[in-house]
């Protein structure tokens, strides 16, 4: 079985800015991420500091490994089993009612409450990831193809980005934090 290169590079680089954003926000809040990683509580306390060093390194390596050719399906690969662990993550919380914590992918204005949709996501990241893993057929590329694979992917990249603003909990307004301050003094 084989896939059109256009369709894989088209997947790879979607998925390296996917990656690649994630590292860049967890650099620039490492302060936040021992914390963010802690919430989850699906990993043992002594963890946490460890998981928290090693995540957006390795983030960032396998967004640019998985540009190259010959490290494209071990990078998809471990982008698929790190997926895989986020979403089961993500699931767990979930189904413990822990909705209101933030997911860690991204930072400030993307900070997104653990939801199904974002398990649902993973999955669809998932696929993206198993595109990278296929053999392409054996074409060469022209301009005007390398073209539709950066515009395809820019595409899907704002889509993403987009649905993550579309499912932002709405934050509460100015009565409702009135309200829940009333109701904490009585």
């Amino acid at each position: 079985m084989t896939i059109d290169p256009i369709l894989q590079l088209t997947a790879a680089l979607t998925l390296a800015l996917v990656f690649g954003l994630g590292a860049v926000s967890k650099f620039s809040a490492w302060a936040e991420l021992e914390g963010v990683v802690a919430n989850f509580r699906v990993l043992p306390r002594a963890l946490v500091p460890l998981v928290t060093r090693v995540l957006p390194p390795v983030e960032l390596l396998l967004a640019i490994g998985v540009l190259a050719p010959a490290t494209r399906t071990a990078a998809a690969g471990g982008m698929a089993v790190m997926l895989a662990v986020f979403a089961a993550a993500i699931a767990v919380n979930v189904l413990r009612g822990r909705t209101d914590i933030d997911c860690g992918c991204f930072r400030s204005a993307l900070k997104q409450n653990l939801s199904g949709w974002l398990v649902l996501r993973n999955g669809l990241l998932m696929v993206l990831a198993a595109a990278c893993v296929v053999s392409p057929s054996a074409r060469e590329l022209g301009w005007s193809d390398n073209f539709i694979v950066v515009m395809a992917a820019l595409t899907l990249f704002t889509a993403y980005l987009s649905v993550g603003y579309v499912t932002l909990k709405v934050p509460p307004t100015f009565e409702d934090n009135y309200q829940r301050s009333l109701s904490r003094r009585g």
